[in-house]
Order: structure tokens, then C-alpha cells, then sequence
């Protein structure tokens, strides 16, 4: 029974997140037609690498990045840049399947009220403290020689 709960739970997830996904579905297939490639990691598509994403991590600051998530897909500008930031980037994933369609305009709002009050639109974004938060912890988990694991 909670088997059949959790898969009617995550069916859920993916439906409310759908418009978010589709859209990082089509810059995705654009990554693909520029020589990249995806793949599927944990039940999200993965796409990385070709000209789009050596494109990406060209850009000046505050405009490049090493990996976005739209709803159930990540883009990411390389293979490694998606190992090293998979955590975070899955983060972002759990954020829209609680947010929804509604997570890009919250994303933002939460962008301006920081800029409005002088801090950082990324860093202080409440969604971006809330992954590296999420990412500290496992990578603390990881390390701490009491948690025996590596």
C-alpha cells in the first residue's frame, strides 16, 4: 500500500511540475541539436555538454552557470559541472514538484526582494539558500568520519 501511495505521490509531482519541464524539455532538445547529449539520472533527464553548453559557461557573470533545473530536467554545460552540482540541482527538482508552476515567478520574487534590499538576486534567492543548505548537509554527511560513510 505505501508503495502504491508514494508512486500516486510522485505521478503528482511530475504532473504539477509538467509545464516547468516541458519547457526545460525544449531547451534540452536544443542542446541536442547543437552535439549534446542527456541522459536520465534518479528520474530526471540530465542534458549537458555540445555548443549550448559551451556556450553557457561562456557567458560573463552573473549570466553564465555549470547547470539550471527546469521541473524534471537539469541543462547543464558539462558531464562534470552535472556530478559536481547533482545535489543541488536535485534540490531545485523536490522545490518544483512542492511549487509547481508556480516556482519560476517565486524564484524571481524572491530575486527582487533581495536585490530591493541590497543583497545578492542568486545567493540570497530563499531557493538557492534552502539547496546549498540541502548540499552542505550531504557533504558534511559524506565527510564526517562518525557517520561511517565516506
Amino acid at each position: 500500500m505505501r508503495t502504491y501511495r508514494n508512486a500516486i505521490f510522485k505521478l503528482i509531482a511530475y504532473a504539477w511540475a509538467a509545464p516547468n519541464t516541458a519547457l526545460g524539455i525544449l531547451l534540452g532538445l536544443v542542446m541536442l541539436v547543437f552535439g549534446g547529449r542527456v541522459r536520465v539520472v534518479a528520474g530526471v533527464a540530465e542534458f549537458h555538454g555540445g555548443k549550448a553548453g559551451c556556450f553557457f559557461a561562456s557567458l560573463p557573470r552573473p549570466l553564465c552557470f555549470g547547470a539550471m533545473t527546469l521541473g524534471h530536467v537539469i541543462l547543464g554545460t558539462c558531464q562534470q559541472e552535472l556530478a559536481a552540482l547533482r545535489e543541488h540541482e536535485h534540490v531545485h527538482v523536490r522545490q518544483y514538484e512542492q511549487w509547481g508552476m508556480f516556482f519560476l515567478p517565486a524564484y524571481a520574487l524572491s530575486s527582487l526582494c533581495e536585490v530591493s534590499h541590497g543583497r545578492s538576486a542568486y545567493r540570497n534567492n530563499f531557493f538557492e539558500r534552502q539547496a546549498y543548505a540541502v548540499e552542505s548537509t550531504e557533504k558534511c554527511r559524506h565527510t564526517d568520519p562518525s557517520s561511517g560513510t565516506h
